[in-house]
């Protein structure tokens, strides 16, 4: 167990804490992003009464912004901000509309005024920043007061069947073998990030588990 618990806390500030770029970013894009399957819609659906009202969206750590460009299509009048601090996936001019941005920062320091998002999500990425606590406590001042942020994240206490079907999707052998203790049991769980949250001025509105994916969704106000 504390052998376990040594390897998890190793792995997230050596291996986790960092963008992917090249070969990794490569890999994410092509081998393990589409192993979410559908939740990408399925959270679209989840947020609809949110993202009907909302004018501004910002998605951090983005990745391959498979989320943004969805909403993007789904709403052409929102205004979407797609954020990733790796130089493979943040390419400014890259989108085809003027409101829909990819944007290359660090969730630690956000390049947008102060209460202008009216919805944020962090989907498979909080886990990722350097600094977890100063990436919500940015997220706070950038959302504005009736606004919300979205937590989407590897659930370290998920059962094996919704474990087994994310790993059956990724593109390798070894992949699929690591995913679950290495990358999975790793996870940040839903209660440190609700601690640091509601030390950072967040109130935790809804949490519950996706019934497929091996995630949490996190819905803070």
């Amino acid at each position: 167990m504390l052998c376990a618990v040594a390897l998890a806390a190793w792995l997230d500030q050596v291996l986790y804490r960092r963008p992917f770029e090249g070969t990794s970013a490569r890999r994410y894009a092509l081998a393990e992003r589409p192993a979410f399957g559908d939740l990408d819609a399925r959270l679209a659906d989840g947020m609809a009464s949110s993202l009907h009202g909302a004018r501004r969206l910002l998605d951090v750590g983005c990745g391959p912004a498979t989320f943004a460009s969805l909403v993007a299509a789904r709403y052409p009048a929102l205004s979407i901000i797609a954020l990733d601090p790796s130089r493979d996936f943040a390419r400014q001019g890259g989108t085809a509309r003027a409101d829909y941005s990819l944007v290359r920062a660090s969730g630690e320091a956000l390049p947008i005024r102060d209460g202008v998002i009216d919805l944020a999500i962090c989907l498979s990425s909080l886990r990722h920043v350097r600094d977890r606590a100063a990436t919500l406590r940015e997220l706070r001042r950038v959302v504005r007061p009736q606004g919300s942020l979205v937590i989407v994240e590897l659930d370290p206490d998920a059962d094996p069947a919704r474990i087994a079907t994310h790993a059956d999707r990724l593109g390798t052998a070894i992949l699929r073998r690591v995913f679950g203790p290495l990358v999975v049991k790793t996870a940040p769980r839903s209660s440190a990030i609700e601690a640091l949250a509601t030390a950072e001025g967040w109130e935790v509105r809804a949490l519950r588990d996706d019934p497929v994916q091996p995630v949490y969704i996190m819905e803070l106000a």
